[in-house]
């Protein structure tokens, strides 16, 4: 009579861990689930950059970081959540967009339809790049993994309500060279 070794997966492990999926991922035969990064959107390409950068600067002195401006009494509020520059520092790559939105004033809806993100003295359209990558609601913009070039880049955001009132959020920031 021939034996064969056991096949049975209830018997007790024999590592030391407490079950047999410890065991067997101690093993590294079985994975823990990964929450998947979104993938990355390259929203801004080099080439775009450096064209930007070619053309003239409007008036010198302005501070970097972000500044609103309302184009109506009643326009909405945009608020900068991310990326948020510490002074001249640089904010890390890929980069997190996040922009609040709210009505400026009452009985008044965002239209999420309306957002516009737009890029440096030329005002390039970056709007399309990330609509079906980023969430677009009435409270918000966010988008994960923003691909850009490093050296200093300056956007507008904006929104507009329900009433036609447009708001616009200047952001300027920095994003360092790669090691």
């Amino acid at each position: 009579m021939t034996t064969r070794p056991s096949t049975r997966t209830d018997a007790a492990p024999a590592c030391g861990a407490p079950t047999r999926r410890a065991c067997l991922i101690a093993a590294g035969v079985l994975a823990l689930p990964v929450r998947a990064q979104p993938a990355a959107l390259v929203l801004l390409t080099d080439a775009e950059a450096q064209r930007d950068r070619a053309q003239p600067e409007p008036a010198p002195g302005a501070a970097p970081g972000p500044r609103s401006r309302s184009l109506r009494p009643a326009a909405p509020l945009i608020r900068v959540i991310a990326p948020q520059p510490a002074g001249d520092s640089a904010v890390p790559a890929p980069l997190r967009l996040e922009f609040g939105f709210s009505p400026g004033a009452p009985g008044t809806r965002i239209v999420p339809a309306s957002f516009r993100l737009l890029y440096g003295v030329l005002r390039i359209d970056l709007t399309e790049r990330l609509r079906g990558t980023a969430s677009i609601s009435e409270q918000g913009v966010l988008l994960e993994r923003a691909v850009m070039p490093p050296g200093t880049h300056r956007m507008w955001v904006q929104v507009s309500d329900d009433q036609g009132n447009l708001g616009e959020q200047e952001l300027r920031f920095r994003i360092a060279s790669a090691p």
